[in-house]
């Protein structure tokens, strides 16, 4: 008997949350702690930050953090698992595979996206950190509609490993207001299906390719971010529209 397609989604939605249990995006936390953490902490977080976003593939979207886990250690590690919404309010690109292609290089995007962060302290100083910081995650995709009610959605498999830097550049205890800065140079990768990147990219994109990314972003007050994201994918044809360089804004404001 053929299940309907939108049991299928539904189906896959499950699968999806399943998995995310499993699975090693997100925005980069900034560590307050100035010297050595006393003892270790969990936190539990729901509908933590409200998101939006827009980048050079003329892309808009709105973004919400809707669970995090939290966990950090007395000799400052940290680990993280959250779960995102993406819902696209604006697609100004005319090519259905650059606009799929936004969702799959955006760190928060996708219809539901579920992702591991873990960070290791390398260097501290009251003011100063740097860690070694891996991102591994799993999205939904949602695609553009395909004719004869075949399925447009399809995972893609993340990840992205390099070194965190965050400086604190001002505060004021007195109105309890402070100002930090951080950078993420890192190295990337996406995984997919060889028939969903025929599918949805006309194979232009391998099933496992690889690129590079820079983020750089501040923070005020503990309430506001301001993200810059900068990416490339290398292992991608130089005629392909997917080796452009992108770039990606995002506003962030936590509840």
């Amino acid at each position: 008997m053929k299940i309907p397609i939108f049991k299928q989604k539904q189906i896959l939605l499950i699968c999806f949350l399943i998995l995310c249990n499993f699975c090693f995006s997100q925005l980069l936390e900034i560590d307050y702690a100035q010297g050595k953490k006393e003892e270790s902490s969990f936190k539990v977080h729901v509908l933590r930050y409200g998101i939006i976003g827009g980048s050079s593939l003329q892309h808009l979207d709105i973004t919400s953090e809707v669970l995090k886990f939290k966990y950090d250690a007395k000799k400052g590690i940290h680990l993280s698992f959250s779960i995102f919404g993406t819902r696209t309010i604006w697609s100004g690109n005319k090519k259905d595979g650059l606009n799929t292609f936004d969702i799959v290089m955006n760190p928060i995007g996708g219809t539901i996206n579920g992702n591991l962060f873990a960070s290791i302290p390398i260097y501290r100083t009251d003011t100063k950190n740097s860690k070694v910081g891996l991102s591994i995650g799993k999205k939904w995709v949602q695609g553009p509609v395909l004719s004869n009610f075949k399925n447009n959605t399809f995972f893609d498999n993340y990840g992205r490993l390099g070194l965190t830097y965050q400086s604190l550049l001002a505060e004021d205890p007195l109105q309890n207001t402070n100002l930090y800065f951080w950078g993420f140079p890192h190295a990337q990768f996406h995984h997919a299906t060889a028939e969903n990147r025929k599918i949805f990219f006309n194979n232009e994109l391998n099933p496992f390719s690889y690129g590079y990314g820079l983020e750089i972003g501040l923070e005020y007050n503990s309430k506001f971010k301001l993200v810059l994201l900068s990416q490339q994918m290398l292992d991608v044809s130089n005629e392909s529209d997917f080796k452009n360089f992108i770039t990606r804004l995002i506003l962030a404001y936590r509840f």
